[in-house]
């Protein structure tokens, strides 16, 4: 398999090679025929007989539209190595982020669960063994199994919240947002406005799932980030089918060094509309807080 790798690692390095060597190959075959042939004096001529047409200006344009089209060959094969490149550090951070992730559920797992588990299994033990005249104890054990039982129902809960919203299934994406910006609130004590319009009723389940996913990390940036103390989340749907988001702090704003692609959360956002062919864009006001508008077509559910 080793041995296999490194062949497939030769060839991936050898093929650039052997394209310029066919290139140049190539280019010389051609030079030998128009030199046996005399290809640029008849061009010339024939050109000159056009001269009212001025065609004999044509080779000087073309090579000039040539140039052209190599420099921005080269201006697009640079924009596509960045691009490379930042969808590799995302690849990476995103593999991080769920590392870090899947430790917290098994930190949270290990500390929660089996703590509740090892009390309800010592119980039922206990239960197990009791003598008749012990009526007592039995129900004071008996209480302990119903209040880890509680406790690991309340866990669950939780982990599967953030794991996946039940209310964007069971009520729609306004009420999941009105439902987030409500408890973003309560727990980051910054007021949140959630302003609805128009919102289709049917959605598909990407777009809702990718607007929640928008305004989430939003939020979160502003907590962390932001320094404000109000929240504004806007989403509509005009007439042509586009779903307009707009999330708004009066916070500190982006840093005049810091682009949208330096940060985790806002390269995420930017991947993920992209991904469902919109586009996002950064509103900054250093000191009079940000503003993110999002815009993306509307896909209703099948």
């Amino acid at each position: 398999m080793k041995h296999y790798q490194l062949g497939a690692q030769a060839s991936a390095r050898s093929r650039p090679r052997r394209t310029v060597l066919l290139c140049c190959t190539l280019a010389l075959a051609f030079f030998l025929l128009a030199a046996r042939l005399d290809l640029a004096e008849r061009l010339t001529q024939s050109l000159w007989r056009q001269e009212h047409w001025q065609l004999d200006e044509l080779a000087l344009s073309l090579l000039v539209l040539a140039l052209a089209l190599a420099g921005f060959a080269v201006r697009r094969g640079r924009q596509v190595a960045l691009l490379l490149a930042q969808n590799r550090a995302l690849t990476q951070r995103l593999l991080h982020a769920q590392e870090e992730e899947r430790c917290a559920l098994a930190r949270e797992l290990h500390d929660e669960v089996g703590q509740d588990c090892t009390a309800i299994r010592a119980a039922a033990s206990y239960i197990l063994r009791a003598r008749d005249g012990d009526q007592a104890n039995v129900q004071a054990c008996a209480a302990s199994i119903a209040r880890s039982s509680e406790a690991l129902h309340a866990m669950v809960r939780t982990m599967l919240r953030r794991l996946r919203p039940p209310v964007l299934d069971s009520l729609g994406l306004a009420p999941a947002l009105q439902a987030l910006c409500d408890s973003w609130t309560q727990q980051h004590g910054i007021a949140c406005h959630f302003a609805p319009q128009a919102i289709p009723d049917s959605l598909d389940n990407s777009t809702a799932t990718a607007i929640y996913r928008l305004v989430q990390e939003g939020l979160t940036n502003v907590a962390r980030h932001a320094g404000a103390d109000r929240a504004t989340v806007e989403l509509r749907a005009d007439a042509h089918g586009v779903l307009h988001l707009a999330i708004e702090d009066n916070g500190r704003g982006l840093c005049q060094d810091k682009t949208p692609a330096d940060g985790f959360g806002m390269l995420g956002m930017r991947e993920r509309v992209a991904g469902l062919r919109g586009h996002i864009r950064w509103i900054s006001a250093l000191g009079n807080g940000l503003r993110i508008e999002v815009a993306l077509a509307a896909r209703c559910a099948a």
